[in-house]
Order: structure tokens, then sequence, then C-alpha cells
């Protein structure tokens, strides 16, 4: 696919930051003006914009006493709980930046994360999109439960082997994009799921993404106000391991579909020879002859499912580009 723009150097005048949140009166005050001071340091043309999605405690109330004297500072609400991925494509239709970076509004990322992101921009002008990974060396995660971490990396292992090699963090949120490439992107997710279907797309249609290695801390106690419960998380363990691996399962099904096919093969040829060896020396061969026929007839059904698959693929590929080429 022809690039949206050939130019090798791409130029980066302004940076926009898009922060979803959802209930968090607890840290919102002391995590924005954190964030707003590491920004006013960071020397760059900036905006930020923060997504009110459908919060129900005083998180909006509290967020527009603290911004209403900083025109760098955007507020984008709504009233009912959309998702993640929704209130992040609300951001990121709104900004105007060269750069668009999405991440979390506690900074868990760190404080540094978004002049690093820009930094691998500069350094390879041509890239397309720069993830956050705590899987890559010098990345990793600090004060975060064992349990997540394991589940966190089994997740994206699986979705790797599924999905793509190419890239180790899939579900995390802290990403920059060019403004050009993302604000053209169709998504359909809601969820979650947003994070694994710009990638999806954005890999298949041939943009360029790159890794930086980061650290995921854990610090919501840094932010709370004094005489505060702990928050409670937003994420559901289970329900998020459900969606990310159907996702999965369904976004590259080709793998599979010809492995499965191979291995129906080889055992079909493997059943069918010992049949033969059988029947050549007076023994019963029969049925280990109709395992190995209904073998390599599942050989050739997976056989038959791969190539509609990458048929359906290229499909998707051209109404991709379409959609881009329209927007």
């Amino acid at each position: 696919m022809p690039r949206i723009t050939e130019l090798e150097i791409r130029e980066i005048r302004k940076v926009s930051v898009i922060c979803p949140f959802y209930n968090e009166e607890m840290i919102i005050k002391n995590a924005i003006e954190i964030m707003v001071k590491h920004l006013e340091r960071s020397g760059l043309d900036w905006e930020l914009v923060l997504v009110n999605d459908g919060s129900t405690d005083r998180s909006l109330e509290i967020l527009t006493g603290l911004t209403n004297n900083n025109n760098r500072v955007k507020i984008i609400s709504y009233g009912i709980n959309q998702g993640r991925g929704y209130a992040l494509k609300m951001g990121i239709n709104y900004a105007q930046g060269d750069v668009i970076i999405t991440t979390e509004i506690d900074l868990s990322w760190g404080e540094d994360i978004i002049a690093k992101i820009v930094s691998k921009f500069k350094e390879i002008p041509k890239l397309d999109v720069v993830i956050a990974s705590p899987n890559l060396p010098g990345g990793g995660y600090k004060n975060v439960p064992w349990k997540r971490i394991f589940i966190s990396r089994l997740g994206n292992q699986i979705i790797r082997f599924l999905f793509t090699r190419k890239i180790t963090m899939n579900t995390g949120m802290t990403r920059g994009y060019r403004r050009e490439v993302i604000q053209k992107l169709y998504t359909d997710e809601k969820g979650k799921e947003f994070n694994l279907e710009v990638l999806l797309k954005l890999d298949a249609l041939g943009f360029r993404i790159a890794e930086i290695p980061a650290i995921l801390e854990w610090r919501e106690h840094k932010f709370l106000s004094d005489n505060k419960q702990k928050r409670k998380s937003s994420s559901h363990i289970s329900k998020l391991i459900t969606s990310h691996l159907n996702f999965a399962v369904f976004a590259n099904p080709i793998r599979y579909f010809w492995f499965f096919a191979f291995v129906c093969f080889l055992a079909s040829l493997g059943f069918i020879s010992v049949a033969i060896y059988r029947f050549f020396s007076g023994k019963v061969a029969i049925f280990i002859g109709l395992i190995g026929l209904f073998l390599g007839i599942f050989s050739l059904l997976f056989f038959g499912f791969g190539i509609l698959t990458a048929q359906n693929k290229k499909i998707l590929l051209e109404l991709w580009r379409i959609k881009i080429n329209d927007q």
C-alpha cells in the first residue's frame, strides 16, 4: 500500500495527548496536575484531551474546576459509559496534533513516556506507530501484582502466536500515532479490544510499527487524596481475557487452518501407510485405512478453509484501504 505521506522527514509541530477516564475522582486532581506540569516542561507544543466516558462520580466536576484557566486542556464528555475504545476514538478524532499519544490518566507508564514516544518518532521519522512495551529489554513492571503480570505476559504471548510475532505488547493503550494514519482508520470496537483492532488493521495495511521499552507501574497511591480508600479497578479480568482471546482467534485464522491441514495430512499419510503395510501382511487394515481417509478429508477441508480465509483477508484489506481513502 502506498504511504499516506512519503516524506522522509515528517515534522512534529504539535502533540496531542488523549486520556480517557471513568470514575476517577480519587486520583484525577493530582494526576492531571502532574501531567500538565510535565507537559509544560517538555518543550513541546501540546494539547491534552481528556475524555469523560460517562463518569457517575465527581470526576468531571473536579476536572472542570482544575482546567478552566488552561486553554491547552480540552474536555470531551458524554453521559453514558461507552467503553475505552469509544472514548479513545472520540479523543483521536478531536485531536489536532501531528502525533497523537493515548495513555492512562494515572501516568502508570511514567511521567516521561510522552517525551520518549515523541523522541522515537524523531529518531525514525518514517514510523507510523510507537508502542510502549514492558516486555522489551529495559521495560518491566513495578508494584503490579504478580497475577496481573502473569496474565498480561501470557495473554500477549498467546495473542502474538495467533496474531503477529512482531509486537510484544498488543493490548496496551499507551501508544503514539501519526495523526494522518489513526484518524483515517475505520474501527468498530468500543471496548478495550479497540487496541487490538487498531494494531491488526495497521499491521495488515503495512504501516510501520515500533516499540520502546517502558516501565508499567501501579502508582495510584501517589495520587490518592488524603483519607481516600483504594480505588477499584475497572477491569474485569475474566471478561477481559475472554474478549481479547476471542478477538485474537478470529483476527488471523489462516494460521491454524493451514496448521491443522498440515497435521491432518501427515496423520493421514501415517495411517494409510500402516493400513497398506497391514494389508500386504494379511492383517485387517480397513479400519486404519478409513481413519486415514477421514483425516485426509479433514486435511482438505482445513486447507479449503485456509484458502477462503486468505481471500477474505484480501477483501477486508481492500475495504479498509477504501475507507481510509474516503476519509
